[in-house]
């Protein structure tokens, strides 16, 4: 026999039970909240450090790619395809399929063979259009390659529109936006090219870094005024090196000057003016002999007898100026 009290005594545990089991679930959801949080933070922690170190890949790193130059002399001296003619393989097939038809028994017997000439007789067409496709194909990569001889010859030349339509079209010069942002090509007489490039300021620099430490937190400290002028210096070379690089793959040039100018204060006039702070002459060969990936850029610069006034005190000075 269940009594009331037993009744109410039995709602009360299950109700306590309940209870605790409430609070329970709450102190699990409170501490997986706790602990997703604190993921988040970790990961956003790996993302700002991920996202510094490719920041100063991209600024002082710029120069680490394969050198692949395009063999314009080779293209300009290759002899040319011969004028396509137009072949009828596909169509004589056919022909030859609908010649040797012979309606069999059963195709006779059932009134089938009409429509079986018929479905040939469509096959010579329709083979007839393929080969006409396949003359034009021919036609067409004849003309492809005769026009790149062409511009082949052209670049070869220096024809000064030749180079900048293969500039602005092959080279990845567009793609930049740690290096440049500005370029203008000039042109002497003997064929000589020389690349004067906007490069970045000593204001696009980061001035703070972010690392990992052990505990997974991020650790966000100041650069000393000295690691942003070393910086600064990376990005320039590395910038006129990628310059350099990008030029002679696309430009059939044994030599491409770049001349590498940065905002700076004119003490004299109290104005802010582009002035060259990096003048270096890049060729083709000594590019070919290096190992860009594993290369600092200072270092390839000073190398290459490049032309740079700088210190850790001051940074970069106009050349000519310090």
């Amino acid at each position: 026999m269940v009594t009331t009290r037993q009744v109410f005594g039995g709602v009360g545990r299950a109700m306590r039970a309940i209870d605790r089991e409430a609070k329970r679930s709450q102190a699990r959801r409170i501490a997986y909240e706790r602990s997703a949080q604190k993921i988040a933070l970790l990961e956003q922690a790996a993302d700002a450090a991920d996202e510094y170190q490719e920041l100063v890949e991209q600024l002082a790193g710029a120069h680490r790619v394969s050198f692949n130059p395009v063999d314009w002399a080779g293209i300009a001296k290759r002899p040319s395809l011969p004028k396509p003619e137009r072949s009828s393989t596909h169509e004589d097939a056919a022909r030859r399929a609908l010649a040797s038809y012979q309606p069999n028994w059963f195709e006779r017997t059932l009134g089938l063979a009409a429509g079986k000439v018929g479905a040939l007789e469509k096959a010579v067409a329709d083979a007839a259009i393929q080969d006409d496709a396949s003359h034009r194909t021919a036609c067409g990569r004849a003309k492809a390659a005769d026009d790149e001889q062409e511009f082949a010859r052209k670049l070869v030349a220096l024809d000064r529109e030749a180079v900048v339509k293969v500039v602005n079209e092959q080279s990845r010069l567009g793609n930049l936006p740690f290096c440049v942002e500005g370029l203008d090509l000039y042109f002497d007489p003997d064929g000589h090219i020389t690349a004067h490039v906007d490069g970045l300021d000593i204001d696009d620099m980061p001035t703070q870094s972010v690392t990992l430490l052990q505990s997974g937190k991020a650790s966000i400290k100041a650069l000393s005024q000295a690691k942003v002028y070393e910086l600064h210096r990376a990005n320039i070379c590395a910038s006129a090196l990628r310059v350099a690089i990008e030029l002679l793959q696309v430009v059939p040039v044994p030599v491409v000057e770049v001349v590498m100018e940065t905002d700076l204060l004119d003490p004299a006039t109290g104005h802010i003016e582009p002035k060259p702070v990096l003048t270096v002459k890049v060729s083709r060969q000594a590019i070919a002999t290096l190992a860009l990936e594993r290369t600092e850029a200072p270092a390839v610069v000073e190398r290459l007898s490049g032309k740079m006034d700088w210190n850790s005190r001051r940074g970069v000075v106009a050349l000519g100026e310090g």
